[in-house]
């Protein structure tokens, strides 16, 4: 069984795709992505016997509620086989991104929502020579920045000097 907050995940509903910043449906019910129905249903009663809004004190009722609330929307989604698929699908394609966001953007900090744990100890730390590179390279571009700037504003003063020189002969002249 998955471990569970009292506030429960937001999830869209499965037809509009998953919310990515919630645990998907196969992790809510504590199932793997190749569960049978029967292992869905029974780890759907399972859940919904220790969540029940009836079962928890008065002043859990609502997070209970919830709870509940995305328990059944996940035993709905996943218990019909045409809106399995598609919620696959969708969990593939989010997933898919996840992994070209961390590969060409850099990711996020921390794993993911929803990914293995185990994910975050993957990422090793920069080394004292890689710091070092990076540091000189911020100092190369901020170099760099600073004499575009510096030519800039020199070559505008340039321009509005010789703008004011050449309009100053010209009224002397004729």
């Amino acid at each position: 069984m998955a471990a569970r907050s009292n506030a429960g995940p937001r999830h869209a509903h499965a037809t509009s795709g998953p919310d990515p910043d919630a645990e998907n449906y196969y992790q809510l019910l504590g199932v793997r992505y190749s569960a049978t129905s029967a292992e869905i249903t029974r780890a759907y009663r399972e859940a919904m016997k220790r969540f029940h809004p009836d079962r928890v004190r008065p002043e859990h009722r609502q997070a209970a509620e919830n709870v509940c609330k995305d328990f059944n929307r996940a035993y709905a989604t996943l218990s019909d086989p045409v809106e399995r698929i598609a919620y696959d699908r969708t969990i593939r394609q989010q997933e898919m991104q996840d992994q070209i966001m961390r590969r060409y953007a850099g990711g996020f900090p921390g794993p993911a929502p929803g990914l293995d744990q185990h994910a975050a100890g993957l990422r090793r730390d920069i080394t004292a020579a890689e710091r070092k590179d990076h540091r000189r390279s911020e100092r190369s571009a901020m170099i760099s920045l600073l004499a575009v700037f510096v030519i800039v504003t020199v070559g505008a003063i340039g321009l509005i000097l010789i703008a004011g020189v050449a309009s100053y002969l010209i009224r002397e002249v004729f």
